[in-house]
This record gives structure tokens, C-alpha cells and sequence, in this order.
């Protein structure tokens, strides 16, 4: 049983943004069901995936532990559905682009008014409210709006966006968040509330370090290259002979004993990187020291003295490397499902540990329409009324 065993959420989402927030309710117990239109969540057709299991990876990564219904809101009888399903909610999950809930009586102040005790979570672009409120978005556009962009590259690549999508992903969590906010707040006042996050507001959110540097400093930040605009001294990404990794918090003990096993007699005694405040001024010509002296090791030599000085480092890991990192394995932070109809299923891990209540993994993400008539059964649905709804295409997933 987990912690929001009891919790129903429904969703109208589409992407990352909203349906990796529910999935992470959907892991701790809740039971989330995805309203989906007849011809199914777009993304369900984005990176499929070959083999046995096709599956768009983005679809996949976002809705296990999930039901799914299938229902055509462009119908009457498929939008009374929708309506009746989310009387039965504790929270309502969207991220529609703003004024189509409303327009179909499934916005805030319609389901406040007649479920006070409604969560109702929305994701948007830029926030509910000034110029931008109605305006469509994605991850790279809110990336670039956000800052991140701005500061991420070098003056001969110029700015560059992150290469994973770090905004939805940052959104998701903060929708998630909000939604246990305002759980919490119901248990104590007995009402729901709106909760509001955006792409937008989540990038400044996820920058509250550097973006609170500038207002204070009211200077902008030179972009990072392979650091960081503000974390001076050793805080790089280098490259090996073979590898690349990261090495940062070097400290003079740990810049003496580096130099020291590496053989590096000169650089220990360059009077530019005597003090943590001298590497800091100096920070350019001792990265090219750094970078100069680090190519010529293979990764495997040089990791071991890293170790052995007791450096915080990483090698630079790609995916590849993750799926058996003996870190994540340990942790469930890369887990898997056994499926009936396609065996051993490698999943991304639930990334908070609960002593008590752990995250669990029950199912896969649904194939489309496979809920549809259970859904609807349990809302009072009758078998008659059902096949009805079907063939009239308000409900269901329509036959090739």
C-alpha cells in the first residue's frame, strides 16, 4: 500500500509535463486514470521504439501504473463521461493549452463550484496569468525563455539548449509537488484548491541559485562551457585520454595531493594557484594546465588517482553506462517490470526512497482503450449503455 493509497486522479494531459507528474502519484499508491481521445495521446506515436514491444518512448516513460479510458469529448455522451469520472477525482491533472477545459465545462470555477474538495493541478507554458498566459509552448521554447539556454555553450557555439528536456521534466516535479501541497491542505481545511505551474515559471524555479546571483549582482552571467558561470576554481568537465569526466570541490589538500600523484611538481608550485582564491582568479590558464595534463592518461589509470586523493569526480556517463551503473541498479533507480506479453521491461526507477511506503511498479503503460469499459462499468455505466456509447464513437478507440 502506498501513501496515496485511496488518492483517484484524472488526467487530460498529453507530453511530459503532466503525465509525468501524475505517474509519480500513480507510483506512490495513486490510482490515476488517463482520459485519452479515441485516436489515443499523440505521443504514444513519438521515438517509437521497434521490436516486440513498439512503443513511443515518451509515452512509455510517463504512464506506467496507469488505466486509460477513451473518450471522445467532441460527443455529448463521451463528455458526460468525462464529467461523471471526474466527480469521482481527488485531483484533476492538465495540460492543455488554456481555454479548452473551459470550453467543454471542465475548467476550475465550473468543478470548484460542484466539487469543492477537487484538486484541479494545471501545467501550462508560461503561467494563468499576464501577455503570454494563452500562448503554446514546449520544452526547448522553455528553455530559451527560462535562461538556461543563454548560459549553457560557449562563445564559438554560442547558446545551446540542454540535451535532455529539462523543462518538462522540471515542470512535472513542480506540478507534482504542488499536488501534495494542496493534498495536505485538504486534510486540513477539507477543500481543494488550483494548482498552477508552468514550463516558464519551473526554469526560473530551477535556477534560483544563478538567477538570484543577478538580481543581486544586476550583471548578467557569461555562459558556462564546461563549467559553471559562477562556480570558479576547479568545477570542469575535462577529457581523458579515452573518457570524460567531471572534477570539482578540489580543495588545497586535494590540489596538493593531485598534484602530487600526478607528478605535477610545477603546477603545485605556481605561485597563480597557491590559494583557493588565487585558482579562482586564475581559473583560465589552470584549466589549461589541467586539460594539457589530463589527455595524456588513459580513464582508467587516471580514475584510480583520482580515487586514491580522494577527488569528487565522475566519468561522464551516457545512457548506456546508466542502465547497468552499479549506483542506480542498487538504488532501483533503474528497475524493471515483468509483463505477461513482452517479459522483462527496463524501466527509470522512482527517485525518492520511502522506508515504509516505497514507490512501487504494477503495471506497464496501457495499451490504448484497454480500461475503457472497466472505467466506465465502475462509474454506473451499464453493459447496454456502454456498447451504445461505442458504436456511436463516443467512447472507445475505433476499429482499423
Amino acid at each position: 500500500m502506498g501513501p496515496l493509497d485511496g488518492i483517484r486522479v484524472v488526467e487530460f494531459t498529453l507530453g511530459i509535463h503532466g503525465p509525468y507528474a501524475a505517474m509519480l502519484l500513480a507510483d506512490m499508491g495513486a490510482e490515476v486514470i488517463k482520459v485519452e481521445p479515441p485516436d489515443g495521446d499523440i505521443n504514444r506515436q513519438a521515438a517509437v521504439v521497434g521490436g516486440p514491444y513498439e512503443v513511443g518512448s515518451q509515452f512509455y516513460a510517463c504512464n506506467r501504473n496507469k488505466q486509460v479510458a477513451c473518450l471522445n469529448l467532441r460527443t455529448d455522451d463521451g463528455l458526460a463521461a468525462a464529467k461523471r469520472l471526474v466527480a469521482t477525482a481527488d485531483v484533476l491533472v492538465e495540460n492543455l493549452r488554456g481555454g479548452v477545459l473551459e470550453g467543454l465545462g471542465l475548467g476550475y470555477d465550473a468543478l470548484a463550484a460542484e466539487h469543492p474538495r477537487l484538486v484541479y493541478a494545471s501545467a501550462s507554458g508560461w503561467g494563468p496569468k499576464g501577455p503570454y498566459a494563452t500562448t503554446a509552448s514546449v520544452d526547448i521554447i522553455a528553455q530559451g525563455a527560462g535562461g538556461s539556454v543563454a548560459h549553457t555553450g560557449t562563445p564559438e557555439t554560442r547558446p545551446l539548449p540542454a540535451g535532455v528536456a529539462l523543462a518538462d521534466h522540471a515542470g512535472a516535479v513542480f506540478l507534482a509537488l504542488g499536488i501534495m501541497f494542496a493534498l495536505y491542505g485538504r486534510e486540513r481545511t477539507g477543500r481543494g484548491q488550483r494548482v498552477d505551474t508552468s514550463l516558464f515559471g519551473s526554469q526560473l524555479g530551477m535556477q534560483v541559485w544563478e538567477f538570484s546571483h543577478v538580481l543581486l549582482d544586476r550583471g548578467d552571467l557569461s555562459m558556462g562551457g564546461k563549467g559553471h558561470p559562477i562556480a570558479r576554481g576547479i568545477w570542469h568537465v575535462f577529457d581523458a585520454a579515452d573518457e570524460s569526466f567531471v572534477l570539482a570541490w578540489v580543495t588545497d589538500a586535494r590540489f596538493a595531493a593531485l598534484c602530487e600523484v600526478m607528478g605535477w611538481d610545477d603546477l603545485a608550485k605556481d605561485a597563480r594557484f597557491a590559494t583557493p582564491l588565487d585558482r579562482v582568479e586564475n581559473h583560465e590558464p589552470l584549466y589549461a594546465a589541467l586539460r594539457d595534463g589530463f589527455i595524456e592518461w588513459p580513464w582508467e589509470e587516471l580514475r584510480q588517482r583520482l580515487e586514491a586523493t580522494d577527488q569528487v569526480f565522475s566519468k561522464v556517463n551516457t545512457y548506456t553506462d546508466l542502465a547497468s551503473h552499479p549506483q542506480a541498479l542498487a538504488n532501483d533507480y533503474v528497475t524493471s517490470f515483468e509483463s505477461a506479453e513482452y517479459g522483462t521491461l527496463p524501466m527509470v526507477g522512482f527517485p525518492i526512497g520511502l522506508s515504509e511506503t516505497p514507490a512501487t511498479v504494477r503495471s506497464r503503460p496501457p495499451d490504448l482503450d484497454a480500461h475503457t469499459v472497466e472505467v466506465l462499468a465502475d462509474l454506473g455505466y451499464s453493459g447496454e449503455e456502454i456498447g451504445a456509447m461505442i458504436a456511436s464513437g463516443a467512447v472507445g478507440h475505433p476499429a482499423e
